[in-house]
């Protein structure tokens, strides 16, 4: 069963969530997410005129290598069993739905959803972000760290057990990777899907349980068709990528830029998944994973820039209205709610900006077989 049900949940509920931990840096040339492109800066909210994007000359930091013509090989979309839709279609329920009770009769089993109280301990000292009351943990879902799932299969509700559990060797916080720990839960109940409830979750469409399974299943196979893409999108720039030279220097605004949006981001990964902020749960290693990150964000930037400069994609204010006014539309909202939250028109222009590099890119790239 797949362990990735966090990162594919938060996109299916339209959340701007990056997809794992892993420090950034770890290959130079490595594509950025495309959720995490956008340059941002200190325009004013609706002004174009203070746009970032004109700040700079991409090719005064970068001899910009091919970008027509890459041969990428890339697996073909993932394939989803029935025990996959059922996690899916429950994990869809229960993000909305606050359940106060369930079943106390039978044993905790694969599938079921469950809700527990749990205190993690590390030489007998509780450990901070592990501890929690009635919290939500589906069985199979992978979401917390390996063998604490498998722990609670055939514990009944209202019993405590201690799980003797080691933390990944790769876990984001150095204070307990690969570290000895011990999980004392208590199983409260079991919650169950009810079909009254199930209209009001808000998905359009979706009425009965039987409608949630379906969408469960239409949303898994959207998301996996478009990791099949982004996956494309990222062994072509890739490519380009390793083909660019770079001075080693960049604009400061840009470094200044990447270590403001990751650091939010892993803010609000970590807080909401953990119950940590970044800083607790990266330790000593957080300022050069920031570092790392901004060096990558800005080595991407510069050359998606180059590649609009070159392809002559920049948009005027029209042609920004026109995209814009289209974005509203296709999510059933309008320009002045895309516009709340700090972001700008700035903002806005860049993400279309690299949309459209990355479908130049795309578009002149062959996928051959896969192996």
């Amino acid at each position: 069963m797949r362990k990735r049900w966090i990162g594919v949940l938060a996109l299916v509920m339209g959340m701007a969530l990056l997809g794992g931990c892993k420090q950034a840096g770890d290959n130079a040339n490595e594509s950025v997410p495309k959720e995490e492109a956008s340059l941002g800066g200190d325009s004013v909210e609706g002004n174009v005129e203070s746009d970032p994007w004109d700040a700079f000359n991409a090719e005064d930091y970068i001899t910009l290598g091919e970008y027509k013509g890459m041969q990428v090989s890339v697996a073909p979309p993932e394939e989803f069993d029935e025990d996959d839709i059922e996690i899916m279609t429950k994990q869809l329920y229960f993000e909305k739905v606050n359940a106060t009770d369930g079943i106390k009769d039978r044993p905790v089993a694969l599938l079921d959803m469950t809700n527990i109280d749990y205190e993690g301990k590390k030489d007998g000292v509780a450990f901070d972000g592990g501890t929690a009351q009635g919290a939500t943990l589906l069985i199979g879902s992978g979401q917390f760290i390996p063998g604490f799932e498998d722990g609670l299969i055939g514990v009944m509700p209202g019993e405590t057990v201690d799980i003797n559990l080691t933390f990944p060797e790769n876990y984001g916080s150095s204070e307990l990777a690969g570290q000895d720990v011990v999980f004392t839960v208590t199983v409260n109940f079991i919650p169950q899907m009810e079909e009254d409830q199930v209209a009001g979750l808000g998905f359009e469409g979706v009425t009965n349980l039987e409608e949630l399974h379906k969408y469960a299943e239409d949303s898994l196979n959207a998301q996996a068709q478009s990791e099949y893409l982004n996956a494309i999108q990222s062994a072509a720039m890739n490519q380009v990528m390793i083909a660019t030279t770079f001075t080693g220097e960049f604009p400061e605004s840009l470094l200044e830029r990447g270590r403001e949006n990751y650091a939010e981001l892993l803010d609000q990964m970590m807080m909401r998944y953990y119950g940590v902020d970044a800083k607790t749960m990266y330790g000593e290693q957080y300022e050069d994973t920031l570092n790392q990150y901004a060096e990558q964000y800005a080595r991407e930037t510069l050359v998606i820039k180059a590649i609009a400069d070159r392809e002559d994609l920049n948009l005027s204010d029209s042609a920004l209205d026109a995209r814009m006014e289209e974005a509203a539309k296709e999510v059933g909202t309008t320009v002045e709610h895309l516009l709340e939250n700090g972001l700008t028109k700035a903002d806005y222009r860049e993400s279309f900006l690299y949309e459209d590099v990355l479908k130049v890119v795309v578009e002149n790239t062959t996928n051959t077989e896969y192996p």
